[in-house]
């Protein structure tokens, strides 16, 4: 099952840990509010794909059975496990601040998620610096850690010192974070970070984010997109092409015989049939080819190992837009109560995971799964309209106030997970809320799914039922 985390205004994040090798697959399928106004012109697949999607894979170090034993011994140092467990430290640590910072966005400032993040920078801090690493590539690499992660507290807390209400804390805490402060600069001074905090602010911004890829660089796989497809549509253009041009040499040979003779109306005729053929070719060529590759995947990715470039994993993904009574028979039983409505446009994506067992031999990945919202928002139309109402609804002397009408969008999000190793699936359902200035709301809702001990029947019979047809 996947956990979601709000990232700013616009993103939504999904994540899990994949500990066993095997097939995964994902499905995500995002309803839209829309009918016919939302189609490929408004939003293409592809666009929506490498703008509004981002499916990443990052590896987190040992297993935690391992991991106990082998913290402390030499098979830690050596490269890259070392990068890797304290680059999956540093991540981790970002997502719960992340988290906590979301929540405290979210709500008002309060003491409780203040109290636990200062708690939480102080625990990584002393757990990152308990041990300098002597190895010069190490060493490089701690520096970077350290460095970035200073930084990324000292904003967190600044952030939260310049919000309404910081001075309504506890005076104690209030302290405590003044004091962390002033050790973390001190801490500085005597390690001599100095020199990477110095700048303007856009400068310091972008130097940090050129760290944070430095960090991100032995944990994060890389990926290596190749879009399917292109043979089959150079084998139609080919043979649609062949077609038009054997049918209007036949027609102009017929005619030549004919007459005898070159007329205007022939001229026109052929002028016509090239038109034709240039109009008509684009559109047809891509549906022949939409045709034939009907579900099939439109993109392959090979996930591979940072430093080796060694091949963990191949992925397969599909990405199209459907309407309900083109869902699969399990997705429209799910979504009747909810999704009623035949005209609805869906943006369907799936991801079919072939995870290899070396892969995970001495790391543990984490699956996270990324939609930003932005694209759809900016499909949402703000309105000038106002509503009037009086100040005091009990005294109609008191005067008319006009209130902004801030229009806004409901999607369902359905997610299903399904590992083939266990033969049934699992689903998570949300409702998104969004305006023109982000995702206003985002709530979880019951899905109506088959438990696993309903899909196995249900898969035993299918089995015999294909059994008898073979036979």
């Amino acid at each position: 099952m996947f956990s979601l985390r709000r990232k700013g205004d616009y993103r939504l994040q999904f994540t899990r840990a994949l500990k066993r090798p095997g097939k995964y697959r994902v499905e995500l399928y995002l309803f839209t509010p829309y009918d016919e106004r939302f189609s490929e012109w408004t939003l293409s697949e592809q666009q929506f794909f490498f703008k509004a999607l981002e499916h990443r894979f990052r590896l987190l170090g040992h297993p935690d059975s391992s991991r106990a034993g082998k913290s402390g011994s030499s098979f830690t140092l050596l490269s890259p496990h070392y990068e890797i467990q304290y680059g999956s430290w540093l991540f981790q640590y970002r997502a719960s601040i992340d988290h906590l910072r979301q929540q405290i966005l979210t709500s008002e400032l309060a003491d409780e998620p203040v109290k636990r993040a200062l708690r939480l920078i102080q625990n990584f801090a002393r757990r990152l610096r308990k041990s300098n690493p002597e190895q010069d590539s190490h060493h490089r690499y701690f520096r970077l850690v350290d460095v970035y992660f200073s930084w990324h507290a000292e904003q967190f807390l600044l952030e939260c010192m310049a919000m309404d209400g910081f001075s309504d804390l506890d005076h104690e805490l209030t302290q405590s974070i003044r004091a962390f402060l002033e050790q973390e600069y001190r801490y500085r001074r005597e390690v001599k970070y100095e020199p990477d905090f110095r700048g303007s602010p856009t400068r310091l911004w972008n130097r940090m984010s050129l760290y944070l890829r430095l960090l991100e660089f032995p944990v994060v796989l890389r990926s290596k997109v190749s879009e399917l497809g292109s043979g089959t549509r150079k084998l139609v253009k080919a043979i649609t092409t062949m077609l038009v041009m054997s049918l209007f040499t036949y027609f102009l040979f017929n005619t030549r015989a004919n007459s005898q003779q070159l007329s205007l109306a022939l001229l026109l005729a052929i002028a016509l049939t090239y038109a034709l053929r240039d109009l008509l070719r684009d559109d047809m060529i891509a549906r022949l080819t939409g045709w034939l590759r009907k579900g099939r995947p439109r993109w392959k990715i090979r996930l591979l190992m940072p430093y080796t470039n060694k091949l963990l994993a191949l992925q397969n993904v599909w990405l199209d837009y459907r309407k309900r009574p083109d869902l699969p028979q399990s997705i429209m039983d799910a979504t009747s109560t909810w999704a009623a409505n035949e005209e609805r446009q869906i943006i369907c994506f799936r991801s079919m995971l072939n995870l290899d067992k070396a892969a995970l031999v001495e790391n543990q990945i984490q699956e996270r799964l990324s939609v930003d919202c932005e694209e759809l928002c900016s499909l949402i139309q703000a309105t000038r309209n106002k509503v009037f109402t009086w100040a005091d609804t009990d005294d109609p002397a008191s005067g008319v106030e006009a209130h902004p009408i801030d229009k806004q969008h409901d999607y369902d999000l359905l997610l299903v997970t399904t590992e083939l190793s266990q033969g049934y699936s699992a689903a998570q359902r949300w409702r998104l809320r969004l305006g023109t200035s982000g995702i206003v709301k985002c709530e979880t809702r019951k899905v109506d799914w088959p438990s696993p001990e309903e899909q196995e029947p249900r898969g035993m019979m299918r089995r015999l039922r294909n059994r008898f047809r073979k036979r």
